[in-house]
Order: C-alpha cells, then structure tokens, then sequence
C-alpha cells in the first residue's frame, strides 16, 4: 500500500511535467521553469531564498534557471531596498504575458486528473493530500513541520 502511494503521486507529479511540455513545446520555456514563472508571477518580488523555501526546490537548480530565465527576459533581480546581498525576483512584461498560459496549463491538468471525482472526493483528496504535505515537511525540515 505504502509504495503504491508514493508511486501514484511520483508518476502523477512526472505525468504533470511532460503533460506542460507538450503544451508548452512552442515557447522556449523549459518544464522547470513553469513552476517558476507561475510563483513569480503571483508572488512579484519574492526573494531567492523565499522562492526556494516555498516550493523545496534545490538552491543550484533554482539558481541557474533564473539565469536562463534573466537571459531570456522573463524575470529581472534587483538588490532588496533592506539587504543588498538579498535579490528580489521580478516578472518582466514577457513573463506576465505568457503567465495566463502556463497557468491555464496547470489549470487543465489539475481538471483532467480529477475528472470524474465528484466535489466531495475531490474535496477529501485536497484534505488528505494537505495532510501528506504537512507530514512530508516534519520528515525533512522538522522545525518547519506542522502536525496534522
């Protein structure tokens, strides 16, 4: 039971990735960069550090996406007012553009694997999923954990 668990989320996980890729094939966004442009986007101004915390993604992998993402005009970083060593992370025009797009991206998957869950599974599926999350974080940042 155990790994299956696991596995379905892994391979649905994986299955959303190549599912934006297809979608997204004409731009010259690559499927790590979705996630970011979408958290960019809605949270302006968010700190590289943040950026990493909130979506517990690696610090190197993060960084240099936001270079290719800084070379090819989606983003822009300045120095934060309070800490010069900090950079807050801004979305250009281009990126604010295309948001729409990636986001509905997301958005028709999100509507495709629920499909044929009625209101009150999917509701009970964000419910027991919420509690998996907060499991997971107590296993790997346990100062930062929540218990259900």
């Amino acid at each position: 039971m155990h790994s299956r668990v696991l596995g379905n989320i892994l391979r649905i996980g994986r299955c959303c990735k190549l599912y934006r890729k297809q979608a997204l094939r004409d731009t010259d966004l690559q499927p790590a960069q979705h996630l970011l442009i979408s958290h960019i986007c809605r949270r302006p101004g968010l700190a590289q550090e943040e950026l990493i915390a909130e979506l517990y993604l690696d610090k190197t992998t993060v960084a240099h996406q936001l270079m290719k993402l800084e070379e090819q005009g989606y983003i822009r970083r300045e120095a934060a007012a309070e800490d010069g060593r900090c950079r807050r992370i801004y979305p250009t025009e281009k990126a604010v553009e295309i948001y729409p797009r990636v986001h509905g991206v997301f958005e028709e998957f999100t509507a495709g694997i629920l499909a044929g869950l009625s209101e009150e599974e999917q509701q009970e599926l964000e419910r027991l999923t919420e509690i998996l999350r907060r499991n997971a974080l107590a296993l790997v940042e346990p100062e930062r954990g929540e218990k259900p």
